[in-house]
């Protein structure tokens, strides 16, 4: 008679037989194999050998976009984006697609003066017609202000004006009460300051501090806009307000007129208040300063961060105390004011 231990034993003895489905080696996933006679080793990936040097043939096209649109987006200089398309030839091609181009960020597109060619032109016309904004601002301005270009120019800042690109119809504004400067009379010149105070008023609602200011100019002064002193006071100290918030607690340092000719690169860390200046402007003043001098007669803003010269004889406004500073703009005016032409206008003598 078999105890209950010997039973136990019986069962445990028996062994159950459990079938376990191996993977084949395409279901594995990627591994990686050594090759023979060196450190080198190669990708495997569905039984497919991958050379180890370009480990991104297993990706998809829309995956490397992807990833491109997210490098150029976060680009600091061109060469972030360069460096990228350096790595293959499928890159290279996958880098200049739209949908990477029209993410592209200012920074990337941030071409120096000095390097300015037809290949740097045609990756910015790229760029602009993948629907870039940025792009369209930056070639707009400098068709318009440096090549002469105006109506490319201002086409292009148009596109990047129905973008809503603050920057852009800024721009527009200056130029079209620049057509009105001196100028008197004529329903044509009262259509264009009234078509350049809207938009101003819309840059302004879009956050750009520049244009707040012009804005309070032309409530101040009645220019495009009906004239109220209230509203000019207020959106004036909100201008100001904005200013000391986005600016640092001390002023920034002064350029000296020699050292502005010979070193324009430290334009990259010169503003108004600390505020940072725009790659375009940065592009028009190196523009100038390596090219033409204005044997034409045409001068230049005498805002030295601006980069704006006229478009005709006297198209600028001139400082009413010496006479011999003009401007674009009130806001270059007063911004080239606090920044050196304060402690140096002297009054014109009356003889």
């Amino acid at each position: 008679m078999t105890t209950t231990r010997q039973k136990t034993r019986g069962i445990k003895s028996k062994r159950i037989a459990i079938t376990i489905p191996l993977l084949r080696p395409q279901e594995m996933g990627p591994r990686r194999r050594r090759l023979s006679g060196g450190n080198e080793t190669e990708l495997i990936l569905n039984g497919k050998s991958i050379n180890s040097g370009n480990p991104f043939d297993a990706l998809s096209d829309d995956v490397l976009i992807s990833v491109l649109c997210k490098v150029a987006a976060s680009a600091t200089s061109p060469s972030d984006l360069i460096n990228v398309m350096s790595i293959s030839k499928r890159f290279s091609v996958l880098g200049v697609d739209q949908q990477v181009l029209a993410k592209a960020s200012g920074k990337a597109m941030c071409v120096r003066a000095k390097n300015w060619s037809d290949s740097s032109e045609k990756f910015l016309r790229r760029c602009a017609d993948a629907g870039n904004l940025e792009a369209c601002y930056f070639l707009g301005m400098i068709h318009f202000h440096c090549l002469r270009n105006y109506a490319s120019g201002t086409a292009l800042l148009e596109r990047a004006a129905e973008g809503s690109h603050s920057a852009a119809l800024y721009s527009l504004a200056i130029i079209r009460f620049n057509k009105c400067a001196d100028v008197d009379g004529g329903s044509s010149c009262q259509h264009d300051l009234n078509s350049a105070a809207s938009l101003c008023v819309r840059s302004a609602t879009l956050g750009n501090v520049d244009a707040l200011r012009e804005v309070g100019y032309c409530l101040q002064h009645g220019v495009g806009l009906p004239p109220s002193p209230t509203a000019a006071y207020h959106l004036l100290h909100k201008a100001n307000t904005l200013k000391l918030i986005t600016g640092p607690s001390s002023p920034t340092p002064l350029i000296s007129p020699r050292r502005r000719s010979r070193d324009i690169s430290l334009l990259t860390n010169y503003g108004y208040m600390g505020r940072e200046v725009h790659a375009a402007n940065i592009f028009m003043v190196e523009w100038w300063w390596l090219g033409d001098k204005g044997e034409d007669g045409l001068h230049m803003c005498s805002n030295v961060v601006c980069g704006r010269r006229e478009t005709r004889k006297n198209g600028f406004r001139r400082c009413s105390r010496c006479g011999t500073t003009m401007y674009c703009s009130h806001v270059c005016q007063e911004m080239h004011w606090n920044m050196e032409h304060g402690a140096t206008c002297t009054p014109v003598q009356n003889a």
